[in-house]
């Protein structure tokens, strides 16, 4: 049994239904957005609170928690630094512990924002240096879980790909722009290296299935501005990539820092699974794909209003 944490996200209803796909046994926990899927066992937790977490890891007893669950929203962090660390670092610190009570390994899924983003191509040697409490918090939840739970993986990563929620990720709002054929900003200066999602799960999945443990960067083969990123889909989507406008984060008023060239190496995980990562433009051709045959209604469905 895996039991995956956050299974309302992107992420984590992903692997729910990745898993339910191929016939993995599977289970998810959500906060407040419900999720059903059928065949699959889904649970309301808030694993904020250690007597929940202990009741629920306790209940289920899997061999494998994939730890999704995370506050991620960078200018929220920065204003609510406490509640942060109380979610991103006390929350993954007790999962890994009441996980490795019951014999569980555990998958903490990290970000490549542990990383100044002062040159990028960062390996696993590098050394972190946050710029924001997001990442300072998820840098420090890797050592809460790392320390907690001797079975541990931890994930450093960026993604894109289709939700289960009304909530767009970026692809899925420069989609939306395109399609539209409202013109709309990209960062010129944001250098990242993300997986498609689907992809994402199948790493987890294989480092599930190989016993691994330790730390280990999950990146596409190739990085790019965020501003190519969205001329990429409009190409492969058939539309105007000139609707896409080059633009600087470094000019925008945002409240917390950004660190600017966040890419990954992803090396040690090519040779971990025994296979390249994928590239930017198979990813991105995928991510229509998986529009076009029906699985994204099938992703949508799993949502539920409470």
């Amino acid at each position: 049994m895996i039991l995956v944490t956050g299974a309302s996200g992107l992420l984590g209803a992903t692997l729910l239904a990745v898993a339910a796909g191929r016939g993995r046994d599977v289970a998810g926990v959500y906060h407040r957005q419900a999720v059903r899927l059928p065949g699959v066992s889904t649970y309301r937790s808030d694993l904020s609170r250690p007597e929940e977490v202990r009741e629920l890891v306790r209940s289920v007893r899997p061999q494998w928690v994939v730890h999704c669950a995370a506050a991620t929203n960078v200018d929220w962090c920065e204003q609510n630094p406490e509640l942060t660390w109380q979610v991103n670092v006390c929350m993954a610190g007790d999962v890994a512990r009441e996980a490795a009570d019951v014999g569980a390994g555990v998958i903490y899924v990290s970000t490549d924002s542990v990383f100044d983003g002062q040159r990028g191509g960062y390996t696993e040697q590098d050394q972190p240096a946050p710029v924001n409490v997001y990442a300072r918090s998820k840098l420090a939840g890797e050592l809460a879980v790392a320390e907690s739970n001797d079975r541990a993986i931890v994930l450093r990563t960026n993604l894109f790909g289709w939700n289960c929620r009304q909530k767009l990720s970026l692809a899925e709002w420069v989609v939306d722009r395109l399609e539209s054929g409202t013109p709309f900003p990209g960062f010129d200066d944001v250098v990242f290296a993300p997986l498609l999602v689907n992809d994402l799960a199948d790493v987890i999945f294989d480092l599930i299935d190989r016993g691994a443990s330790g730390l280990y960067h999950a990146a596409s083969a190739e990085a790019m501005s965020k501003y190519e990123f969205a001329r990429l889909i409009a190409r492969v989507f058939d539309r105007d990539p000139d609707l896409v406008r080059p633009v600087r984060l470094v000019d925008q008023p945002l409240v917390a820092p950004r660190p600017l060239n966040t890419a990954l190496r992803a090396d040690k995980l090519s040779r971990e699974l025994r296979r390249p990562m994928p590239g930017m433009e198979e990813m991105v051709q995928r991510f229509k794909d998986l529009r076009g045959g029906g699985y994204v209604a099938r992703l949508r469905a799993m949502a539920e209003a409470d």
